[in-house]
């Protein structure tokens, strides 16, 4: 058995083209509660972003995702507040790469970045009710679900629900120490 090379790298303009594509995959719109976004302001995001987590003044962050070399999704951090110690996180995957363990190991790699900073109290996701994939994703990395917000986004002409599930610093290092 091989190990598959995975890596985060900076999120780069010349990426903009894969992400638009991921976006627009099937999966990824029936399941990711996305607003519509142009080239311009999807480019203004990923500008905005920063891969450097060092920078003070940074409060959203945006990797790549390769695997072998090639691109297969995007890990997001975002709405820092050093203040309070949280950041939300997001994640997309190529749904050819879907079920594999790569959202997993990707979100897991980004979650021992973000827990390198002392502050750091809190991170959060969102996921779709029937989005079982994100869910599994989420239990693995230690999440737990906290709570529903009824029909609280806008999917293919109807109204969603959103599952919103935590991390605490003490789970995730709890978790770190048995493995």
């Amino acid at each position: 058995m091989t190990t598959l090379d995975l890596r985060l790298v900076p999120a780069l303009p010349e990426h903009l083209d894969f992400w638009m594509a991921l976006r627009d995959e099937p999966v990824s719109r029936k399941l990711v509660p996305m607003e519509p976004s142009t080239r311009e302001s999807l480019l203004k995001r990923m500008q905005e972003a920063t891969s450097d987590l060092s920078d003070p003044k940074a409060k959203s962050f945006r990797w790549m995702v390769e695997l072998d070399g090639r691109l297969v999704g995007t890990v997001a951090a975002k709405d820092l507040s050093r203040f309070h110690g949280r950041i939300e996180i997001g994640y997309m995957l190529s749904s050819a790469y879907h079920g594999r363990g790569i959202g997993t190991r990707a979100v897991g790699m980004v979650l021992e970045r973000l827990f390198e900073w002392p502050f750091l109290h809190r991170v959060w996701l969102t996921t779709a009710p029937d989005n079982l994939a994100s869910q599994g994703l989420a239990r693995k990395l230690g999440f737990t679900l906290e709570g529903v917000m009824r029909e609280h986004f806008f999917v293919d002409g109807q109204r969603k629900d959103q599952q919103v599930w935590g991390l605490l610093r003490s789970t995730w290092e709890a978790r770190r120490s048995t493995r």
